[in-house]
């Protein structure tokens, strides 16, 4: 089945690598027309044809993973306990993971789907990944629900959480990773499935590597082809979905998550927001597809060497965001009401979305200006506008954030903002102490302090009360931090004591104990994989590793692990325990269903030994740099070699001993997943070097 333009399904011939191969059966597939609809009545006996196919690989494929559907099948709730959970709910609500597949115009057009639709188990002898895709939608649904909600369920053979977890499992490890099952259109929609599920989770890095996994299941069919030569079948003729939309969700999570987390973007794709793109799809819709061509022109940007060409090109871009915002009426922009009392689920739905696509289009603009907003003033104060419009973007995401938290207090529901609040809050402190450095200048920013710290405030209360409804990691971390930052204080013109925090950064030593310890008015923020963050009033600095010369021999005897005899210590690790496939792999790759079993890998509260020798020389000596000096480079002979590093500090060493959580650790055991570090990275990165470029600028 193909959907035609406006998201109907038309009953006509796939275009699967086999059909393709076929002279016979080529000459009976429909061609994409350019509203890409196939008329029956030309082809007689395609509809026949189509069904007779379908009908073949079902049977084969029952054949085939008759006993992994089995299991699957086995392994989901029973009616009574779905019943219960559907009914649980006190509010109207509706399933969002349709976004992924369909266009707005048609989402509109038809409404989402209630929970009630979950209440439409699969069959046991359906394909694997059908039940799988069950399975995703059903955790989804449990994770936004209220934990009041989940406890309050009675009856039930286990808490919505066990079974959300249970499921998630079994369809990541049996079947989104077994690449014999992801050729389908609903295959690749397990995917995607996991990456909202990950992001949701607040398990940004996991939601990324499954992005990257949907984006080359995506290539592989061909959806990001323009000539419509697509290679994949599909396994249920109810299924409705759009190519191009889900190559579009697939990319527009992947940039955002690669803004976030400081990753490079993982396809150069713009034919997104082409013309002929946005003259199909929605307001709301075609802004989304603009965010993504500048978010993408950011993302190379950053990758880049910092050359004079930025600072034209971030303006260039900026103009570009202020056309995106005008595309849509000046009463669109206003934040929404979010009505706890409203009985119209769709209507609450959009409004959501709109907030979290005006969200969404703020942080591309602090993203956009970041690298510039700590820049040391110049007679031209050409960085002017970048500070002033991270200030103002920093505003319009914690204004939001709190309009959402207020009214939403489910940590898990859109998850990303919470990060997204948090850098806005740091960014606006940091905007206010250098506004209040800037030595011979008047300040800005003066008279909206008072407001912006409120702001903040509220927003720290706020992730306070969902921490405390949901045990929230990320919320919990996220309060304390600013409470911290908001705890500095400055000296305003008229002297008077005011709180607001500055930046240096000093990697992370053999000598650091308590990393997280204020002391003096100094906020310090160990960041794993990067360093010691110091937030303080006296100013902006960077304290960078001092590189040891060696010898390539010293080297290698000091990268060695340090010897059992130093002194250990242990860390307690808090992860729920995992379904671990042993010796799933069969014959032609068919999971063998029998030694399928839950294992209990024991993260649950393991500990650890960290074999880290107090004796172990620290040979990175700390040098403290203005920002607007670049470091000296230093030089070494054929015979000497400076010790590589990972990112700063001894991180090299940290890693061989588990000081620092998996790359892919979850929310629990990481909770600001790297985003911090993105975040300080891009803020201070560049400001290395503009002693070098600045004569070279031009306002």
């Amino acid at each position: 089945m193909t959907p035609s333009e406006d998201g109907r399904r038309t009953d006509h011939v796939i275009l699967t690598p086999a059909s393709m191969d076929s002279e016979p059966l080529r000459s009976l597939t429909c061609k994409y027309s350019e509203d890409r609809t196939c008329k029956n009545d030309r082809i007689p006996g395609a509809s026949e044809l189509y069904k007779l196919q379908s009908a073949t690989d079902a049977l084969a494929s029952h054949g085939k993973y008759e006993r992994l559907s089995r299991f699957l099948h086995n392994s989901l709730p029973s009616r009574e306990d779905m019943e219960r959970i559907c009914k649980a709910n006190r509010h109207p609500s509706v399933l969002a993971h349709e976004i992924l597949t369909l266009p707005y115009p048609i989402l509109e057009q038809n409404s989402l789907k209630s929970p009630e639709s979950l209440l439409e188990i699969p069959e046991p002898d359906v394909h694997p990944v059908l039940i799988s895709r069950y399975m995703l939608q059903l955790a989804i649904y449990l994770l936004h629900l209220h934990p009041d909600i989940h406890e309050g369920i009675k009856g039930l053979s286990e808490s919505p959480r066990a079974i959300m977890e249970r499921l998630v499992d079994l369809a990541t490890g049996l079947v989104t990773t077994n690449d014999d099952l992801l050729g389908s259109i609903e295959g690749l929609q397990c995917v995607m499935l996991e990456t909202m599920y990950q992001a949701n989770g607040g398990n940004l890095r996991r939601s990324w590597v499954a992005s990257r996994r949907a984006m080359g299941i995506a290539q592989l069919m061909g959806l990001n082809r323009s000539d419509n030569r697509t290679q994949y079948k599909v396994l249920d003729p109810k299924t409705e979905y759009h190519p191009h939309v889900m190559w579009f969700r697939i990319i527009f999570l992947d940039q955002h998550l690669c803004l976030m987390l400081g990753l490079p973007q993982g396809s150069l794709d713009r034919s997104i927001a082409s013309e002929a793109m946005l003259a199909k799809d929605s307001p709301m819709g075609r802004l989304e597809r603009i965010q993504c061509g500048i978010a993408s022109r950011i993302l190379e940007r950053n990758e880049s060497n910092m050359s004079f060409h930025d600072m034209a090109l971030t303006r260039t871009l900026d103009v570009e965001m202020q056309r995106a915002a005008r595309s849509l009426p000046s009463k669109w922009w206003l934040i929404p009401s979010l009505d706890v009392t409203s009985t119209k689920s769709q209507g609450l739905f959009w409004d959501m979305q709109r907030l979290f696509a005006q969200i969404l289009h703020y942080n591309i603009l602090n993203q956009l200006h970041l690298p510039y907003m700590l820049r040391s003033s110049s007679a031209e104060r050409k960085y002017e506008y970048s500070r002033i419009t991270c200030v103002n973007a920093s505003r319009e995401v914690l204004s939001r954030f709190i309009a959402l938290r207020s009214f939403d207090r489910i940590a898990y529901s859109c998850r990303i903002v919470d990060f997204l609040a948090l850098m806005a809050a740091m960014t606006l402190l940091l905007a206010h102490l250098e506004s209040h450095r800037s030595s011979g200048e008047e300040n800005l920013l003066a008279h909206q302090y008072l407001s912006d710290r409120a702001m903040i405030e509220r927003a720290q209360e706020n992730m306070k009360e969902v921490s405390r409804l949901n045990s929230d990691a990320l919320s919990a971390q996220s309060a304390d931090l600013l409470r911290r930052l908001l705890a500095i204080e400055v000296e305003t013109a008229d002297g008077y004591s005011r709180r607001a925090g500055t930046v240096s950064v000093e990697e992370a030593g053999a000598e650091t104990s308590l990393p997280d310890q204020d002391d003096d008015g100094v906020v310090s923020v160990h960041i794993p994989y990067f360093g010691i963050i110091k937030i303080a009033r006296e100013g902006v600095s960077k304290e960078v590793p001092k590189p040891q010369a060696t010898t390539t021999a010293n080297y290698q005897a000091q990268s060695q692990v340090p010897d059992r005899s130093s002194t250990t210590s242990t860390e307690t690790f808090h992860a729920g325990p995992r379904m671990c496939p042993s010796g799933i792999a069969g014959p032609g790759g068919i999971p063998n269903v029998d030694d399928i079993i839950p294992v209990d890998t024991g993260y649950g509260h393991a500990e650890v030994p960290s074999m880290v020798s107090q004796e172990a020389p620290n040979t990175y000596a700390k040098t403290p740099v203005q920002l607007g000096e670049p470091p000296t480079p230093s030089t070494g002979d054929g015979a000497t070699h400076f010790a590589p590093q990972l990112q700063n500090g001894v991180c090299d060493l940290l890693l061989h001993h588990g000081d620092y959580p998996g790359l892919t650790a979850g929310g629990e055991d990481w909770a600001f997943q790297g985003v911090d570090m993105a975040f300080f990275d891009s803020l201070m990165k560049r400001a290395g070097n503009e002693g070098n470029q600045d004569a070279e600028w031009t306002t």
